[in-house]
């Protein structure tokens, strides 16, 4: 069954075109959201001064497949909209200053907590893992994750490593099938729970290939992983126009690893370093500024 996004919406743009007594049962439920959330099916209909199956057919109008059902998504679509409601009445100001301080100290907050969090050993482990895989496989999808598989692929490269990286599902599963005892498969997600990653990583790890997640501890992904470098960075639904800054943590992590195996590969990664930034010089001629592992 196809459903809105939004029930509340739903329940606005249809209570105009309803006949009078669900119509009534859509004026009740907008009157009082919470409430409706708790209160039984009869005590509704009694209130509204309707019949309970006129409640019935009100609630599978719009999608649901009876009244607890009703209930339930009608307090989950609540949830979510006073988390937005809530954080216009906070002010938001849309000046520099204020605005630049609290995405500094939201910044700061994210990398106290992933830092405090760190898995040592676990670093130690994942980036043993790579530094001696065939190839590395660097994982995730959607926002930051998708993004920073790409930045761990764009780490590891320079060092001479066979590495690739992917946010598509279907690619992800087909990399999967042609892993080889040995290879390392790295994820990133910040939930650990999008399926395809899911299915990718078992599909490594029965391939004889290594996993090392990046995610929320005891998540689906986790319980799948041979390393687990676990980040739970708490969201801040306070400021919801601010990028999710678990992506700070995650950072990290990249930034831990690739340091870590960049010393395990030496001579031969400052040795690649250093016949890259030779090759630099012909595009822009010498760079004082310019960091030595770029």
């Amino acid at each position: 069954m196809n459903r809105p996004a939004s029930l509340i919406e739903s329940i606005e743009q249809i209570a105009p075109t309803l006949k009078k007594a669900e119509r009534r049962v859509a004026e009740m439920v907008l009157q009082d959201i919470e409430g409706t959330t708790r209160i039984s099916i009869k005590s509704f209909a009694a209130q509204a001064e309707v019949s309970e199956p006129t409640v019935m057919r009100f609630a599978r109008r719009i999608g649901c497949d009876g009244f607890s059902d009703f209930k339930l998504r009608l307090a989950q679509d609540y949830a979510v909209g006073r988390m937005y409601i809530e954080a216009e009445r906070k002010a938001q100001s849309d000046d520099a200053e204020p605005i630049a301080q609290r995405v500094y100290q939201s910044g700061l907050d994210a990398l106290a907590t992933a830092f405090a969090r760190l898995d040592e050993e676990a670093l130690k482990a994942a980036a043993s893992v790579i530094a001696k895989a065939g190839k590395v496989v660097c994982l995730g999808v959607g926002g930051s994750s998708a993004v920073m598989a790409q930045e761990m692929e764009n780490r590891l490269f320079r060092f001479g490593l066979a590495v690739t990286a992917s946010a598509d599902a279907y690619k992800q599963n087909m990399l999967a099938a042609i892993a080889d005892k040995g290879d390392a498969f790295l994820f990133f997600s910040v939930t650990g729970k999008p399926q395809s990653l899911v299915d990718t990583a078992a599909i490594a790890a029965g391939r004889g290939a290594v996993v090392v997640a990046v995610t929320m501890p005891g998540s689906p992904l986790a319980l799948q992983a041979s390393i687990r470098l676990p980040l739970d960075i708490p969201g801040d639904e306070v400021h919801f126009n601010f990028p999710n800054r678990t992506r700070y943590g995650q950072l990290l992590v990249i930034d831990c690893l690739s340091a870590l195996v960049g010393a395990l590969k030496q001579p031969v990664s400052a040795r690649k370093l250093h016949r890259i930034r030779t090759t630099l010089l012909a595009l822009h001629g010498h760079t004082d500024a310019q960091p030595i592992g770029d």
